[in-house]
């Protein structure tokens, strides 16, 4: 697969390399590189210099062996090839813009797009890391490129906190997806099954611990997760939790929490200094919320906002 380089990214990595051999007293490097630079103010004119630069940094940039580092990786799916016309590896501005995504390439008669993988400048100061993030973000490609995966770029909530909440759930999901199956294969990944549980539990702090472990299990150990599937986990906690019917799970008891004034409640997510008490002596109410949040318990609390709500719904009802 062709592969085209950013030349900000290029331009970066660079100027990066040379600031770090510098930092440990080694000026060779930064030598060479103005020997083949400093001459160009002389020779060419201020139109001609911009190509002449980024023809010097290219060479400097092989020279790192930084393109064959990427490329090895991307040697790994060589399925792509067949699915994409090209690799383009980008500049990322910070940690929130770094990811993978489909763009059109020149061939749309067939349909075929091109991988865009952005990253951080930084990361090419750990060549390791570096391949461990493309070949996870390459992993998602496949998945974008792939029929049975079914990916759609698609608004995934209905308002901006919604949108935030759900991409979040989604995020995991998938990398939790991609991660699995790399580490199935033998390959080096971002992160392990440990780390993947801890940003999962994260997310569903209301689920007993035992369920969530039994959930995350059986999400770590499926091998046909689609678009379709993870965005109705991503939406839907009953359907997380539904994943964990039929395991053999003993439902650890729950001890009694501490609510502080201005912590989250569990049903709205927005915090409150109104707590409502003995809310356990209100069958009816807490069979209402139970239907919404199968996780939640009286001991979780809830706020005065919220019972209001369900209260109003029981008459209108």
């Amino acid at each position: 697969m062709k592969l085209e380089f950013d030349p900000s990214l290029i331009e970066e990595v660079i100027f990066g390399e040379l600031k770090t051999k510098e930092g440990k007293g080694d000026f060779s490097f930064t030598t060479e590189y103005h020997s083949c630079i400093d001459p160009v103010y002389e020779n060419f004119s201020l139109d001609e210099r911009p190509s002449q630069f980024k023809k010097i940094e290219w060479d400097f940039f092989k020279k790192l062996e930084l393109p064959k580092a990427i490329k090895e990786v991307f040697d790994e799916f060589p399925e792509l090839g067949k699915k994409a016309c090209g690799g383009v590896v980008a500049k990322a501005v910070n940690n929130f813009d770094e990811g993978s995504y489909l763009t059109k390439g020149m061939n749309q008669e067939v349909g075929q797009k091109k991988i865009v993988i952005k990253l951080l400048p930084d990361r090419y100061l750990d060549i390791p890391y570096l391949k461990k993030l493309v070949r996870h973000e390459l992993m998602h490609a496949s998945d974008m490129l792939s029929e049975s995966y079914g990916y759609r770029d698609e608004r995934l909530g209905g308002n901006p906190m919604e949108e935030s909440i759900v991409k979040e759930r989604y995020c995991t999901f998938w990398d939790i997806y991609v991660d699995s199956r790399l580490i199935r294969n033998r390959k080096e990944t971002l992160s392990d099954k440990g780390g993947r549980y801890a940003e999962f539990e994260s997310l569903y702090k209301k689920i007993p611990e035992e369920v969530k472990i039994a959930i995350f299990d059986v999400l770590w150990q499926d091998e046909n997760l689609t678009h379709d599937k993870i965005l109705g986990l991503a939406k839907d906690v009953n359907e997380v939790i539904k994943i964990s019917e039929g395991l053999p799970i003993k439902h650890a008891l729950k001890k009694k929490k501490t609510i502080l004034p201005g912590a989250q409640c569990p049903l709205c997510q927005f915090r409150t200094y109104r707590w409502v008490e003995n809310i356990e002596q209100d069958v009816h109410l807490v069979d209402a919320i139970k239907k919404d949040f199968p996780g939640w318990e009286p001991g979780d609390g809830v706020c005065g906002q919220c019972i209001e709500a369900y209260k109003v719904r029981s008459i209108v009802c």
